[in-house]
């Protein structure tokens, strides 16, 4: 049943994924429509309907309609626009805490089934925990619609729906934040989690949704992803006791080479785990941070600038994150470190590819897309050994630009010291190739233990690394110089405004396959530097290197 289930979240989210785009057809129009008409009337005479099986959450395709409404057909948009309006109810009440309103009949094929008891102390709790626990500010009030200004909850036969946020009025002109109010589903019979626990995970993710548009910013076509995977951990965040997300986990430890920035599909509500791996390692406040940024920055450049107060990186902490992810289910023992509270509840991790090692040399050549972790599994035949290589994308920008961008990589596995190899254990080396080497960061686990992590890719290029670099997670930065330069080198650090800022004769060492002389960025006085964009210049004889490198505090 949850296979047919997932199936058909599947070809769903595929249809969603098609009405994305900035000028919906007509063909994507009737889609959507015929999905919204299916989720709020259930059946409707001439409109052939969608079988629309635990939709976690129609926040997208509410959204989609009310932006796009006047390119429906008027037919549609007389059928539409009622459906769009705040449903009218018998009556209602307010939560004990006095944050909520909630509206629903006592009559009639809307009568919510669960303790209203049980779901307005729910309302409260996720109120309390995301607003003040976690400091995130309330919703904009709707100025009275609904009754008051307490935020609205309309309880309805939604199907097979659990819920969705409602966008309504834009709170000025081109803030991009907007009012807004949920609505839920009044059973949720046969769902995953049902009952009052389904009603308790959908308002901590619809209120976040709430969050969201009213107070940082509506961008849910581009960022879809941030959004819901957001939303979902508030769920694991507020009550932690109940799993809903659980059924989504294996859409993605099944394909984790899924990239992180990628809109549409089960994998962004599987993608919570990501928040929670933020959350249990750096604690609440980076996710809130990430929020902040969003009004002036792209989901993914947010995530990679909250990491700016942490001991590491995004590059760094997303090749953490793989191995997490592979410390899953039976795994979870082998892991000495800190691992997922729940590792031992998540699937078993499937690599992206796996084969024998049946010679001395095993290449292996694919192909992957940005912000991916790409796990190659390496069987021995000869004393059953099984070499894990994780291979980490960190490419940003390339991300944003198009998350279907065809990254190649090849990946050499060797049981001999062959020439220019890094050694992982005395039996196993490798050699790894990719474009633009700064953005790839590999990981390997030998039967289960791991052999190295964090590991930059670099091999005969010309940048400097890690960059950017943080004084309290990087030691040295590797500044790159000419293959055939031995002895010393000059190196000379500048401030964007070229002012110099450091320089010495340093001994070049030869380091991850390459000449390097090694600085541990700090000024001529011993000083830790500005954050911000460096430049630098290595000579020796008539060779010259120069290139940037940038610096966190």
């Amino acid at each position: 049943m949850i296979r047919k289930i997932i199936f058909i979240i599947s070809v769903l989210s595929a249809i969603l994924i098609q009405i994305k785009a900035q000028e919906l057809n007509r063909d994507q129009l009737d889609s959507l429509y015929n999905l919204f008409i299916q989720i709020r009337t259930q059946s409707h005479k001439g409109i052939q309907t969608v079988d629309t099986t635990h939709i976690k959450c129609a926040f997208g395709i509410v959204s989609e309609i009310k932006f796009n409404i006047g390119r429906f057909k008027a037919q549609q948009q007389a059928m539409l626009k009622p459906l769009l309006d705040r449903p009218v109810t018998d009556t209602s009440f307010v939560t004990p805490n006095g944050f909520f309103r909630v509206h629903y009949d006592l009559t009639g094929s809307d009568v919510p089934t669960y303790n209203l008891d049980s779901l307005a102390i729910a309302l409260d709790s996720a109120y309390n925990f995301e607003v003040n626990y976690l400091g995130y500010p309330p919703p904009p009030s709707d100025n009275g619609a609904g009754g008051d200004n307490r935020y609205d909850i309309y309880i309805q036969n939604l199907g097979n729906t659990y819920g969705y946020t409602e966008p309504e009025n834009e709170i000025s002109p081109g803030s991009g934040r907007y009012t807004s109010y949920l609505v839920i589903n009044y059973d949720f019979s046969g769902f995953y989690t049902q009952g009052i626990n389904a009603a308790r995970v959908t308002v901590a993710h619809e209120f976040h949704h709430a969050i969201q548009i009213g107070d940082y910013i509506y961008r849910y076509d581009l960022d879809e992803f941030f959004y819901e995977l957001t939303s979902t951990a508030m769920e694991h965040f507020v009550y932690p006791s109940i799993h809903d997300y659980y059924q989504y986990l294996p859409s993605y430890f099944q394909n984790t080479q899924y990239s992180l920035g990628k809109n549409g599909g089960l994998q962004e509500y599987a993608l919570a785990i990501w928040d929670i791996f933020l959350q249990e390692n750096f604690g609440y406040n980076i996710i809130k941070k990430q929020w902040e940024l969003m009004p002036k920055e792209r989901a993914l450049q947010a995530i990679s600038d909250s990491f700016s107060d942490h001991d590491t990186s995004f590059s760094e902490a997303f090749n953490e994150f793989g191995l997490w992810t592979f410390y899953s289910n039976y795994r979870s023992k082998y892991y000495t470190e800190k691992h997922f509270e729940n590792a031992a509840d998540y699937p078993v991790l499937q690599p992206l590819i796996s084969l024998n090692l049946n010679s001395s040399e095993t290449p292996v050549q694919t192909s992957t897309s940005p912000i991916t972790n790409n796990f190659i599994q390496f069987v021995n035949p000869q004393n059953q050994d099984t070499l894990v290589a994780l291979v980490s994308n960190n490419d940003i920008n390339a991300c944003i630009a198009n998350t279907d961008t065809s990254l190649p990589l090849q990946y050499n596995l060797y049981t001999f010291a062959a020439a220019g190899t890094d050694k992982l254990s005395n039996n196993y080396f490798y050699k790894f190739s990719v474009n633009k080497p700064s953005f790839w960061i590999s990981a390997a686990i030998l039967n289960n233990i791991i052999l190295q992590s964090g590991q930059y890719v670099v091999r005969n290029n010309d940048f400097a690394f890690p960059t950017p670099f943080y004084y309290k997670n990087n030691s040295f930065i590797y500044i790159p110089v000419s293959s055939d330069q031995f002895g010393n080198a000059d190196l000379s650090i500048y401030s964007s405004s070229m002012k110099l800022v450091y320089s010495a004769n340093i001994a070049v060492s030869y380091i991850y396959g390459q000449n390097v002389i090694r600085w541990n960025a700090l000024d001529k006085n011993n000083n830790k530097l500005a954050s911000g964009v460096y430049i630098y210049v290595t000579k020796s004889g008539d060779n010259v290197t120069k290139g940037k490198l940038v610096i966190f505090q």
